[in-house]
């Protein structure tokens, strides 16, 4: 456990509690026009990296409120999550779908080995005590040629971004949601993360266990405020 919290159930509250004040739900759908476009573009990627197949046996890490579960076409859906808050959220909006969910810690999910041929981590690792952990874990559960896609926010960038809105005044037309239901904080390290994360930590974190097939840079290679990457994992000794 991080060394901020004294135990799994502190972090599971203090998971909660930033589940209610940064809702993923309100993230995706009431945040300012800008960041609901970075993020569709961001998803777009994912679903792209996935290549679901109707019958692919699917499962997403801190699936939250079920935003990206609910566009994927197949009939094995799969969601696990730490917060029961959120969760409610994705029984409301999966119930047609008869996607499975669970609430789980990250770095213990409750699979047995080699069960999923799709897996999807999405802007989780930065809000876990132990990243590593979460990507050993996917490995564990996901088929020999399995396809991963995770994405982690780009924070130095996203921070410098931020700079120049606010220095411009423009805070309120491009970091707010236009009903006030979403605030983007001053830095992304107030905003539920644990870590600072970039391309270069997230190779860090998978050294020795995924192999990073396809990076992408969200929205643009140019402006890369997330990168989405797919890959595989190392082959498992025999």
């Amino acid at each position: 456990m991080s060394s901020k919290f004294n135990s799994e159930t502190d972090f599971a509250r203090w998971n909660e509690e930033m589940a209610h004040k940064y809702d993923p739900e309100a993230y995706h759908l009431r945040s300012n026009f800008l960041i609901r476009w970075i993020e569709r573009r961001r998803v777009k990627m994912i679903l792209h990296f996935l290549n679901i197949e109707p019958h692919d046996s699917v499962l997403e890490i801190g699936c939250g409120a079920g935003n990206i579960l609910e566009q994927i076409q197949s009939d094995q859906l799969h969601g696990v999550d730490l917060s029961t808050f959120l969760l409610k959220k994705s029984q409301q909006r999966l119930g047609f779908y008869q996607a499975k969910l669970a609430r789980a810690n990250a770095e213990r999910l409750p699979f047995v080995d080699q069960q999923f041929g799709k897996l999807i981590c999405s802007e989780v690792l930065e809000h876990v005590a132990h990243p590593r952990r979460v990507i050993s874990e996917i490995a564990r559960v996901a088929k020999d040629n399995s396809i991963i896609v995770i994405s982690v926010p780009n924070e130095a960038w996203i921070d410098w971004v931020k700079g120049i809105i606010r220095s411009l005044g423009l805070e309120r037309w491009l970091l707010q949601g236009s009903n006030g239901s979403y605030h983007s904080p001053n830095q992304m390290t107030d905003e539920w993360h644990l870590h600072s994360f970039d391309l270069t930590l997230l190779k860090e974190v998978s050294k020795n266990i995924l192999v990073i097939q396809h990076t992408r840079a969200v929205p643009f290679s140019f402006i890369p405020l997330r990168y989405v990457v797919s890959g595989r994992i190392i082959e498992r000794e025999q």
